[in-house]
C-alpha cells in the first residue's frame, strides 16, 4: 500500500496537525482557509513566500551563473494549481506546494507547458507566473501576445 506523502507529514508533523485544526475551526470557505496556511506555513517553515524573497547570497552560487533554481511557496502553488482539477481541493494544493519545497520537490515545468500547448510546445517556451501570494497563476507570454510586464508576472521561467 503506497503511503500518501503529505498525509504522512501532517499526521507526524504535531505544529503542521495544530495549525490546520485551528486554520480549519476558523469557519472560513476553503479558500479562505488555503489562503491563511499558505501564509501561515510559509512563516512556520520559513519558506520563502515570493520570487523576490529569495536571498541574493542564495543566487551567488558559482555554479549557478546567478541564476537558481530555488522556488517559492507563490512559484510551486501556482504551478500545482495550474496542473490541478477544476475541483481539486484548495488547501492540498498549499500543503502539496509546502511539503515540495521543504522536501526539494518541484513541479516539472514540461509538463505545465504539455498542459497548454499539447506536442506544439514552442521551441523557447515562456511560463510566466502573475498574481500575489495565494492567488499565483500561471501564463504564457507567448500565447497572450503581451509583454510578461503587461501581464503583470513576478517570474518567469523558460525552458526547452
Amino acid at each position: 500500500m503506497e503511503q500518501n506523502l503529505v498525509e504522512h507529514w501532517i499526521n507526524t508533523d504535531k505544529q503542521l496537525n495544530d495549525l490546520i485544526i485551528a486554520i480549519e475551526s476558523t469557519g472560513n470557505t476553503l479558500t479562505e482557509k488555503a489562503e491563511i496556511a499558505f501564509e501561515k506555513l510559509s512563516e512556520l517553515y520559513d519558506i520563502t513566500r515570493m520570487p523576490n524573497d529569495i536571498d541574493d547570497e542564495e543566487l551567488d552560487d558559482d555554479n549557478l551563473d546567478g541564476v537558481t533554481d530555488q522556488r517559492s511557496l507563490f512559484e510551486e502553488h501556482a504551478l500545482i494549481k495550474y496542473l490541478a482539477d477544476e475541483n481539486e481541493d484548495p488547501r492540498g494544493m498549499v500543503l502539496s506546494a509546502a511539503f515540495h519545497l521543504l522536501n526539494d520537490y518541484q513541479v516539472d515545468l514540461f509538463q505545465v507547458a504539455k498542459k497548454e500547448f499539447g506536442k506544439n510546445i514552442p521551441e523557447e517556451c515562456i511560463i510566466g507566473i502573475k498574481g500575489e501570494g495565494f492567488y499565483g497563476e500561471v501564463v504564457f507570454p507567448q500565447k497572450e501576445t503581451k509583454s510578461w510586464i503587461e501581464l503583470g508576472c513576478k517570474i518567469l521561467k523558460q525552458i526547452n
